[in-house]
This record gives structure tokens, C-alpha cells and sequence, in this order.
């Protein structure tokens, strides 16, 4: 069986993104790839199983213990016989715990970020300093002379560089803005190499150049650099491809790169265009820093006069201080919200378990989110059921405002409703 590099990413925000764009942009390149996500994994972008799959089969969600989807390389005729075969995994906090990566190294290890979702989750997870050790997996487990891509913006991630063996030889690739948490000049004058951008343009930067790699602007979701998290994905995705090709881009790569396109299905930055002349902005944002950006991007986009309304939800594993700092935090990027509930009893039912952390209680996390918002906000109103709430946001949205809508699990059921509910089409 021929060997299958392996391309690991993970952090709080932005994994799915990364992999994906990665996956995308290998696959144009005319490798043959599997990709494992949040969703299910994939093979040459052909769905193979799902996130319910996963759960029915391991009791897991496909980015816990990744590996397991490897035997595709060997099962699969096209995979098995690839001349350029490539794995692009997505790696959730669970891949610390007993499932683990379910394989031993990886050639590229990314870390995007630490933020506080899932603080409070374990016993084992009190601030996001645990976060980060949680995850240094992704360090630990780099191949002889692989690369460590990594976000030199987030000192929580720059705090676990040294889980890097140094018997190793790993090479460093930082990428970020303005490099707080790095020592970039000391790296620089090493020899090393950095990602970062000027202007609109993504530069891999040397102490003696800037090359030039592509261009922001011609990648609508990144908004021409305007949306900082699409800007630090599309690095940390670069970042990505130049470790796997260890420094030697492919000459066509600026072409492959601006055309990346987000799935309209992916619940990232979806963007669709009500009868009424109303904007919605579809997204998967899921903590208060994301939740709070994308409201601002939104600002943006509404016309003259016009509003920005947040259909909003949060995830049932959180505690109750999280989801109270999370509403708080959010009530003043949104002029109105509608909250509903991820557990709304009629889609997805409550399910009560002996021992678990959080239970899936219908319409508890609501109850406490509208609640922290209308603390700041008093604009908020409180619809369970997702197809409702958004009916409602619909009614009262006017011509020139913008509707965030945070999707559910099922983003394509989500985008269903907002196409009915809005009369909406994609733009």
C-alpha cells in the first residue's frame, strides 16, 4: 500500500473552512484526496458517509479519530491506485481523549486559533490555556521534517510550539497580521519564512522578499480582506498547501487559489437575496468572537437606513456562564435578534443521559440566551423552532437590511427554509 500524506488541522474556528479550501484546491491540482470534516468524509469530493453515519456506527462525530476513514486508501480503486493520493483531516478536540487521531504522524500539523467554546465542557478544559494542550496533538505528532503551520496571532497557540519534538526537524511556517505572539525577525533572520498580507495581496514574506501568492480580492468571501476570520483561513490554508509541497508551489497555484469558492451548502458566509430586496448572510458561527464579526460584516451590507437582525443559536454543551458572556457580548453587533434553539423538541428532540455533562433539554439554552441579549438589548425575541424563528425574522425584515441566520446541524435543511421563508436566491 503506498504511503498517504497526511494534512491535520485543527483549532476552535475556521477547521471545516481550512479543510475544505485545502481539499478543494488539491483536488484541481489532480491529486486524489480524502477529506474528513465536520459533515462526514468525502472522497474527490464525493460524500461517502455522513455526520449521522458517524454517530450511529463509532458514537462519534467523523473529526474524532479522523484515520479511521483511511481504509478508503485501500478499498477505494481510484484511491488505491492514486499516483498523487493526499488526506486532508479535520481534527476536533476529541482526537486528545481515548479515539485519538487514529494514525501515528501526519506531514503537515495546522493550528488555527484557541477561543473560549467549549470552556467548561470537561473537568479537564477550565481556561484556554487547557484548550491549546488539548490540542497539541497537532504539534506532537508532526513527521521527521514535516511542517508546523500555525496562527503566530494567538499566543495560546504559539504556547505550545515547544510540544514539537526537536528530534523532528519540523519546519515553522507563522502566519498572521501583525505576529504578536511570535518572534517573526528572530525567525526571519534564521532563514524562515512567513504568510501574512499587504494590501489586498497574500505575501510569503523572507527577510530579502515578498512573493506575491494571490490576491484577496478575488476571493468574494474573504470580502477583500475586510473579514479578518476569512483572511486568517485563506493563510492558514495557504500555509497548509506550502507545507505539503514542502516550499514549491505549483506554478498555476495563484489561479487555483482565487478561485475558491465556498460550498453554498457549507453554512460558511452563504450569501442569498430576498424577493423584498432583503440580504441574508448564512453562517456557522458558534462562539461569541465569530457571532460578534459576523454581525459587524453584516453592517456592511445593509443599505441606507437599513438594519442587521440575528437569527441566533448556540450549541447545547455549553455552561450556563458561556452562554451568558456569549449573549452579552453579542447584544450591541445586531440592532435585533430572534433566538432559537438548536434542541427545539420538534426537529431535533431532548434526550436526557445518565452521567452526561450537558443534557439536550429542549429549549434550555434559548431560554438562557435571549436573556443575556435582552440584558444589553431588549430587540430580542424568542421563536424555538428554527423554520418559525425564521418566518419571523422574514416578517420583520425590511429592503435594506441584512439577516444573519446562524444555521443548524442540518445546514441544508437550514438553507431551505431561508430560500422558502425569504423567497430567496443566492447571490
Amino acid at each position: 500500500m503506498q504511503h498517504i500524506p497526511k494534512i491535520s488541522v485543527t483549532g476552535t474556528k475556521g477547521k471545516t473552512t481550512v479543510v475544505n479550501v485545502v481539499a478543494s484546491v488539491l483536488e484541481r491540482l489532480n491529486h486524489d484526496v480524502l477529506k474528513v470534516d465536520t459533515t462526514g468524509h468525502y472522497v474527490n469530493g464525493e460524500q461517502r458517509s455522513s455526520l449521522e453515519d458517524s454517530k450511529v456506527i463509532w458514537n462519534l462525530v467523523p473529526s474524532v479519530c479522523p484515520g479511521r476513514y483511511l481504509y478508503e486508501f485501500k478499498t477505494d480503486a481510484q484511491l488505491a491506485a492514486s499516483q498523487h493520493p493526499v488526506a486532508v483531516l479535520e481534527c476536533a478536540l476529541g482526537c486528545s481523549a481515548s479515539a485519538g487521531l487514529g494514525y501515528r504522524e501526519h506531514e503537515v500539523g495546522v493550528f488555527l486559533n484557541v477561543l473560549e467554546d467549549h470552556l467548561g465542557s470537561s473537568p479537564r478544559l477550565k481556561t484556554k490555556a487547557d484548550i491549546a494542550t488539548a490540542k497539541d496533538f497537532v504539534f506532537r505528532r508532526i513527521k521527521q521534517a514535516g511542517y508546523a503551520v500555525f496562527n503566530a496571532d494567538d499566543s495560546y497557540v504559539t504556547s505550545v510550539l515547544n510540544k514539537i519534538p526537536a528530534e523532528r526537524a519540523a519546519s515553522l511556517l507563522p502566519c498572521g497580521l501583525d505576529f504578536s505572539a511570535f518572534d517573526v525577525a528572530g525567525h526571519m533572520a534564521a532563514g524562515g519564512k512567513v504568510l501574512t498580507v499587504t494590501g489586498t495581496e497574500v505575501v510569503l514574506r523572507s527577510q530579502t522578499a515578498d512573493t506575491v501568492l494571490f490576491d484577496l480580492a478575488q476571493i468574494p468571501w474573504a470580502f477583500s480582506g475586510a473579514f479578518k476570520p476569512s483572511v486568517y483561513n485563506l493563510l492558514l490554508a495557504t500555509g497548509a498547501l506550502y507545507g505539503y509541497y514542502k516550499g514549491e508551489l505549483p506554478s498555476n497555484f495563484r489561479s487555483v487559489m482565487e478561485a475558491t469558492r465556498l460550498d453554498q451548502f457549507g453554512g460558511r458566509l452563504t450569501l442569498l437575496q430576498a424577493e423584498s430586496g432583503t440580504v441574508i448572510l448564512a453562517d456557522y458561527a458558534h462562539e461569541k468572537f465569530s457571532l460578534s464579526l459576523v454581525g459587524d460584516l453584516a453592517r456592511t451590507l445593509v443599505k441606507s437606513g437599513g438594519k442587521v437582525i440575528g437569527v441566533v443559536r448556540l450549541a447545547y454543551d455549553r455552561t450556563p456562564e458561556l452562554i451568558a458572556e456569549t449573549g452579552a457580548a453579542i447584544a450591541s453587533h445586531y440592532d435585533q435578534f430572534v433566538v432559537y434553539d438548536k434542541i427545539d423538541g420538534y426537529f431535533v428532540k431532548g434526550e436526557s443521559k445518565p452521567g452526561r455533562r450537558f443534557q439536550k433539554v429542549e429549549g434550555q439554552v434559548s431560554t438562557a440566551l435571549t436573556a443575556a441579549i435582552a440584558s444589553v438589548n431588549p430587540q430580542v425575541v424568542r421563536i424555538v423552532r428554527e423554520d418559525e424563528a425564521l418566518a419571523e425574522a422574514a416578517q420583520q425584515a425590511g429592503p435594506n437590511d441584512c439577516v444573519v441566520v446562524i444555521v443548524n446541524d442540518d445546514i441544508k435543511q437550514s438553507i431551505s427554509f431561508i430560500q422558502d421563508m425569504f423567497k430567496a436566491r443566492f447571490i
